[in-house]
């Protein structure tokens, strides 16, 4: 964060502010707070407003609170809520920097397309990116608090759970290009339908219009395209299947631990490759690059960015060890992400394929249907699938109705007997696939299936 004063950060938070100084950085942990404003947040279970003294003690320049009868021994903004004043914060910081800014959302495939972006941008700007998962309406403003002078770009991915955090993080991020990867069905319990989750991602284009900005939609999603006679700003469509998609992939080619591709744009075509497995991997490429083009790199930049990114700075890591094949997927999922992973896996050369899945949170009366057609589809490219955790037996079920002999399904109380039975049966030159909720912890079953738990 550059210098600025504290009644000038008082003026963005809407607060009322006592005394005056020169800020150099925000912290929201008492512990790290020397030589910061400490702005405490409150959680559920937390009220960080407890720890103030702690702050003041440990080097804080000043204070934020909502606590207006408290006084402190040092200069204080006061507001009505510290977490709408994060926010508003961020907001009036990072409109002190004219350089682009992108925000990505979608079902699946943001942090990938949040590092394809970094990466192709990164051919010709310094870039500031969102570290790892801080994508909420706490780790989003942070990372905008993170510009400086020598920013040249910034890409924020926004995630959300429920209506409403996606606008806030909007508002606060101010994107000049809006980036959704997809609609699925990641959140349908609180969201209600797919047009709900539609809804609730279409915030990140909330005020586009009014700031001259541009949106980078798929073309193959229809709750999208559908819409594209109401949006109010340009919009690039990327795609595969759509032919009327501006920026286009064709003849894709999956290699060993990537993807060869033809990258269409303004009807020419280049040679295009990723280091990332899966086809579903090239529609969050085509994002990628239809932002650097529109931020004016070259066909080779957006090339050369696309091919910089290892699996290795994402979620999903395809390698051998052991003499097994391992794709290791365990960070989330969701129906949608979960197909995606299968169809890659299913095109991994091996002697057989097991999957050990956990099972998909947040999916409210969609829950039985949506891990149903994961089992279906796990019997079409699985010889033997490891289940864990919520709703296994609807994997299961879907898994034998397909057709895979239910001797081959096996559901199991704990990682530890779910890796004791996938050590019996495979052997090396088998591939394996872990995926699963991030609350499943399939990675637990990873290890333990190395001896490493």
């Amino acid at each position: 964060m550059e210098k600025n004063s504290l009644s000038r950060l008082a003026g963005w938070m809407h607060g009322e502010c006592t005394g005056e100084l020169e800020i150099p950085a925000v912290s929201t942990d008492s512990r790290t707070a020397g030589g910061a404003l400490f702005l405490p947040l409150v959680g559920e279970r937390f009220d960080a407003h407890d720890f103030i003294p702690q702050a003041v003690e440990n080097g804080a320049l000043a204070v934020v609170s909502h606590r207006r009868g408290e006084r402190y021994p040092v200069p204080a903004i006061y507001v009505e809520d510290t977490a709408q004043a994060l926010l508003d914060l961020a907001g009036g910081y990072r409109a002190q920097f004219p350089c682009p800014v992108v925000a990505v959302t979608g079902s699946v495939g943001k942090t990938t397309t949040k590092e394809l972006l970094a990466a192709v941008l990164g051919e010709g700007f310094q870039v500031l990116k969102t570290p790892e998962n801080k994508n909420n309406t706490i780790g989003m403003p942070l990372t905008a608090l993170q510009m400086g002078y020598d920013t040249e770009a910034a890409v924020f991915e926004m995630g959300m759970n429920h209506f409403g955090e996606i606008s806030k993080m909007a508002a606060c991020g101010q994107p000049d290009i809006a980036v959704i990867t997809n609609i699925g069905t990641s959140h349908i319990g609180n969201l209600g339908s797919r047009e709900g989750i539609c809804k609730a991602k279409l915030e990140i284009t909330e005020g586009l219009a009014e700031r001259g900005g541009c949106a980078v939609l798929s073309a193959d999603e229809p709750l999208l395209w559908e819409k594209r006679q109401e949006f109010q700003f340009p919009v690039f469509w990327f795609g595969i299947d759509n032919p009327q998609a501006v920026i286009r992939a064709e003849n894709l080619r999956q290699t060993e631990g990537g993807v060869d591709f033809d990258l269409c744009w303004k009807l020419a075509r280049y040679p295009a490759h990723l280091n990332l497995p899966g086809c579903h991997n090239v529609m969050n490429a085509l994002a990628a690059a239809a932002a650097g083009f529109i931020v004016g790199l070259d066909p080779d930049q957006v090339t050369a960015g696309l091919a910089g990114l290892r699996d290795r700075d994402t979620h999903a890591k395809v390698y051998e060890r052991g003499g097994y094949h391992i794709y290791e997927d365990v960070y989330n999922a969701s129906p949608d992400a979960v197909l995606a992973v299968l169809r890659s896996f299913g095109a991994i050369p091996a002697a057989r394929r097991f999957a050990a899945l956990g099972g998909m949170l947040e999916l409210g009366g969609y829950a039985r249907e949506g891990h149903m057609a994961v089992g279906r589809a796990a019997a079409s490219c699985c010889d033997g699938l490891y289940l864990y955790g919520a709703h296994a037996e609807d994997l299961r079920d879907g898994a034998v109705e397909a057709g895979l002999p239910p001797e081959r399904v096996g559901i199991y109380e704990t990682h530890e007997q779910l890796a004791q039975a996938l050590r019996r049966d495979a052997s090396p030159g088998d591939a394996l696939l872990f995926k699963g909720s991030h609350a499943m912890d399939m990675g637990r079953a990873l290890a333990l299936f190395f001896d490493e738990g």
